[in-house]
């Protein structure tokens, strides 16, 4: 006799994609609506990701580029000299077209009482909001893919249960990409559900200050609903049959994680032969530590909650891996790669040097007992990528990486040889 996960799976086989069908485990899905809803415990020990500051500069590229190049050499001296010692742990990787690049590591991912595991580019860590990155990415693709414009309004998309606040029908991808929603959440920046559900029904603070250029982690997070609708993985309209609205979010929610998961597996990693990344932790994972007196190595654990924001398990081979072929038009044509990019989607930083123009975006996770991981991964002047995995703070006073990262870059550009 069919058990309640077949009947749920033909009860929603009309708002559902064959794809994501396939995917889910609709008897724990079954056995999981009419259960008290307890997501939210399993972050009350962590501490939210920390605000990016957005830097953005329109400088225009200078004329002389082409005369111009990053030493790479000087580069990744001065990023030993400011890491070696004052970390736990990490590693470096730079890809050069037809040269050595950069490889350079340090420090254990896993002390001795954890395994003992030294640093190298093909350890994993959670990288944390670099994860925004590889969702600017799959949003590129899929919208592109789907004929619709960055600039179209987000609301037709959203979830038809959903209540809809001030301002919600003039939201865009594109603000959401950029963090100019006008979405704010005084109290938590969390990208449960429940966040995403409470802060379209709250409406957004367009024209306001506080709210149109404000990193906030609803932005992204939102994209884990949005990527599922516009490839047709999910219909608007879907809910759970027994009618409750707490039934409906935990439905949205499971769908939604795994049709997000789907997606980026399928059409961001899958062509640059990136196997086995996933938003919850493996043993062999890198741990975050507290610096300068490490103790336990701290696991930031299952984080598909909050998946399209944080949560990616990478190494950083496998970030610049990425990143080199989006930018050769592997993922997306690569003029729309780089349209991608010049428009800010997913990028924390960007400034015009003489050498071209360079894209960062930060990471940082960290636990209550202040055990960090932090992560900055994008392309340098002349389209060279680059990422750093670190798994504790940089010595006492926790500078930020984006900013040694950045000034590093602008202090080593040269004559071009």
């Amino acid at each position: 006799m069919p058990g309640k996960g077949f009947e749920l799976r033909e009860g929603l086989s009309g708002e559902l994609g064959e794809t994501l069908k396939e995917s889910v485990d609709f008897d724990d899905l079954a056995a999981s609506l009419g259960r008290r809803h307890g997501e939210r415990q399993i972050f009350e020990d962590l501490t939210p990701q920390l605000p990016s500051e957005i830097d953005i500069s329109d400088e225009p590229v200078p004329p002389s580029r082409r005369l111009h190049q990053l030493d790479i050499g000087g580069f990744g001296t001065d990023l030993a000299g400011r890491f070696n010692g004052q970390c736990n742990g990490y590693v470096l990787r730079l890809l050069e077209p037809n040269g050595p690049g950069l490889t350079m590591q340090s420090g254990n991912a896993r002390n001795a009482a954890d395994g003992n595991t030294g640093w190298n580019q093909d350890v994993r860590m959670n990288v944390a909001s670099v994860s925004k990155l590889v969702t600017a990415i799959a949003a590129r693709k899929a919208l592109a893919d789907a004929g619709v414009p960055g600039g179209t309004a987000i609301y037709p998309f959203l979830p038809l249960y959903w209540r809809r606040g001030p301002n919600i029908d003039e939201i865009t991808f594109d603000m959401l990409l950029t963090h100019r929603s006008g979405f704010y959440n005084p109290v938590t920046d969390y990208a449960l559900l429940g966040d995403l559900k409470g802060q379209v029904a709250r409406g957004a603070l367009l024209g306001v200050p506080l709210g149109d250029a404000t990193y906030q982690n609803v932005n992204f997070g939102l994209f884990r609903i949005l990527i599922p609708v516009v490839t047709g993985a999910i219909k608007v309209s879907l809910l759970a049959p027994s009618g409750l609205e707490d039934d409906h979010d935990r439905l949205w929610s499971a769908l939604s994680v795994q049709g997000y998961h789907d997606y980026v597996q399928q059409n961001v990693f899958a062509p640059v032969q990136i196997t086995g990344a996933a938003t919850t932790s493996d043993p062999g994972n890198a741990l975050a530590y507290q610096w300068p007196m490490p103790g336990a190595g701290w696991d930031s654990g299952d984080l598909s909650e909050t998946s399209a924001t944080t949560g990616w398990h990478l190494t950083a081979n496998e970030l610049v891996r990425l990143l080199d072929a989006f930018g050769k038009g592997t993922i997306v044509p690569r003029a729309d790669a780089w349209a991608m990019l010049e428009s800010w989607w997913g990028i924390d930083r960007s400034r015009a040097t003489k050498a071209g123009r360079y894209f960062l975006k930060d990471g940082r996770w960290e636990s209550g007992g202040n055990q960090l991981e932090q992560t900055v991964a994008g392309m340098l002047p002349g389209g060279l990528p680059f990422s750093l995995l670190m798994n504790s703070q940089l010595g006492p006073d926790t500078p930020s990486l984006i900013s040694i990262v950045a000034a590093a870059v602008e202090a080593h550009i040269v004559t071009a040889r």
